[in-house]
């Protein structure tokens, strides 16, 4: 019989960001070489990574979908994610095309959490774009059963074109209200 859940919780001050930020920052400096399409092939790897391990706490199984919903949102052609939104997506996934690691991944338990963290701190740092992208896809999913004909084609389109821009102001406004914090607290 599996006992009550274990709530963990902590914070990353200034330092502690401060060291994952310059870590970002050697990957974003090597995203110019690998490309858009390597980058991805990395962070997918991950992802299928995560998911094949055995043993695989939770929470990081959590990180890798909002991780595979980063990259699904910088290919994403529908979505059509603006050229320097989708830069800084890709550069900040730079850091998992990059085979060296903090905490080897095969460490059972512990391999991945060093990837959770940066995933965490990704998804915070684009927690915008990944609420509109969420909101759009399931937009997506419920619209016309019959996309092939003419009329459906040409509706379809309008339509997400029209939420695209209802969603890009969405962001823009909670942007706006957005308060900047120098901490941030880590929850699984």
């Amino acid at each position: 019989m599996a006992g009550p859940a274990l709530k963990i919780t902590f914070t990353l001050d200034e330092d502690d960001l401060a060291y994952y930020r310059r870590l970002f920052r050697q990957a974003r400096r090597g995203a110019e070489e690998l490309g858009a399409d390597r980058i991805s092939r990395g962070a997918r790897k991950l992802v299928e990574s995560v998911r094949k391990a055995k043993k695989t706490p939770s929470f990081v199984k959590e990180a890798a979908d909002e991780l595979e919903s980063l990259i699904e949102m910088v290919q994403d052609e529908e979505w059509a994610l603006p050229r320097s939104v989708a830069s800084q997506v890709l550069a900040a996934l730079a850091y998992f095309a990059n085979p060296k690691d903090l905490v080897p991944d095969h460490l059972p338990g512990l391999g991945f959490l060093d990837d959770a963290i940066m995933i965490r701190i990704m998804s915070e740092q684009f927690k915008h774009e990944l609420w509109a992208y969420k909101r759009f896809c399931a937009f997506r999913r419920g619209m016309e059963q019959r996309p092939w004909t003419p009329v459906a084609k040409e509706r379809r389109a309008r339509r997400l074109a029209e939420k695209r821009r209802e969603l890009r102001a969405k962001i823009a406004e909670r942007k706006a209200r957005k308060t900047t914090r120098s901490r941030l607290r880590l929850v699984w």
